[in-house]
């Protein structure tokens, strides 16, 4: 059984998020009301090996599949995997009903969502989530993409699913940080729109709700229904949606000067969001930075980024999308849950909110 939400794009095109668990019997009505015959799944490697009769059974439902794995991690994120997605669909002769069903976390997201946008023009995107964070995030919304050395997904396009099914279930296979990196982009959503899941996730311990499906399942709709909205209002990032990039100026940065795969995206944002919100006190905020500093511990933060200093830091935020007019754009919170977009000519700020949050975070971490 299984939750539905819709995403509206335009008066006559939507596609529907199903989130909970046992989803098989409604990922088979799916591909018959469309008349999928045939199908390129493309999986992370890791999820391959350890889901294989999960992988089988939506194979299963297509009259004939071609299975291409992708080897895990941010690292793939590539003009060479893209070009290897790319290459395969063509020998495999689809046509343009042929949908790509991507089962993985954001990195196949991304990579098999940038292929689906341009092999033939676009094919069907079929989105089959198996990370918290994916569920939560990158799954939804439409936007695809490879990272450049220059910056993260600086290469993509916006391209929207046909539809996104994420099955709690085959968490169970996650490593213990793979599944606390999504707690990254669900506190996101805590602080840009719903206190509610900051309250709920208040001392918790975030590993104790991976064998508590029912709460799970709770956040993670919430999560869900604040981006459908979002992106419902805003399908290509013109304005409200830019606060889903909420600690993603720190964030990038930071994985680009530690070299991509070396912290997981989720910690990243969670960083970030920190940096974030020290830099809203110093924009007039009076935000209590204890509501996302008490869950340092339990996100299993790396201590690499310590090394980071504020001139790296900012000099890899220069190449980020969300720059303007030479200086840099930030979402900053007027309090949990009103968020604004400000931009810091003065970037000595941003240093200076960095060398805060690294020193409180150290606090919290020691």
């Amino acid at each position: 059984m299984s939750s539905k939400q819709i995403i509206r794009l335009t008066a006559s095109e939507s596609y529907t998020i199903f989130n909970g668990s046992s989803m098989l019997p409604e990922f088979q009505s799916f591909v018959d009301k469309n008349e999928y015959e045939d199908a390129i799944i493309v999986v992370d490697g890791n999820v391959y090996d350890l889901q294989k009769p999960f992988v089988k059974s939506l194979r299963d439902c297509f009259d004939k599949t071609e299975i291409l794995e992708i080897t895990p991690g941010e690292k793939s994120k590539n003009f060479k995997t893209y070009k290897k997605i790319v290459d395969f669909c063509l020998k495999q002769n689809v046509s343009r009903n042929t949908p790509i069903v991507a089962i993985g976390g954001g990195v196949v997201g991304d990579l098999a969502g940038f292929a689906a946008a341009t092999v033939l023009r676009g094919i069907p995107l079929i989105h089959v989530s198996t990370t918290l964070l994916a569920m939560v995030d990158s799954s939804i919304g439409g936007k695809t993409g490879i990272n450049h050395k220059a910056g993260k997904n600086l290469v993509g396009s916006f391209y929207q699913p046909t539809a996104v099914f994420s099955d709690l279930q085959v968490l169970e296979t996650l490593t213990e940080q793979e599944f606390l990196c999504g707690f990254g982009e669900i506190l996101k959503y805590g602080a840009i729109s719903d206190s509610v899941i900051l309250e709920i996730l208040k001392g918790r311990d975030f590993s104790e709700l991976r064998a508590n499906l029912t709460q799970l399942e709770s956040i993670v709709q919430r999560c869900i229904k604040i981006k459908a909205d979002i992106v419902t209002r805003d399908t290509r990032e013109s304005g409200e949606r830019a606060y889903l990039n909420f600690g993603h100026t720190f964030a990038h940065s930071i994985e680009k000067c530690l070299g991509y795969g070396t912290i997981s995206h989720g910690q990243a944002v969670y960083i970030g969001m920190v940096a974030a919100v020290f830099l809203s006190q110093q924009n007039g905020s009076q935000l209590n930075e204890n509501q996302l500093l008490e869950h340092a511990a339990q996100m299993k933060l790396p201590t690499d980024f310590f090394t980071i200093d504020s001139g790296d830091l900012i000099n890899g935020m220069q190449q980020d999308k969300k720059k303007k007019q030479g200086s840099l754009r930030f979402v900053l919170l007027q309090q949990y849950g009103r968020p604004y977009l400000k931009t810091i000519e003065d970037l000595s700020e941003v240093g200076e909110a960095w060398k805060t949050a690294k020193d409180k975070l150290k606090e919290n971490l020691e």
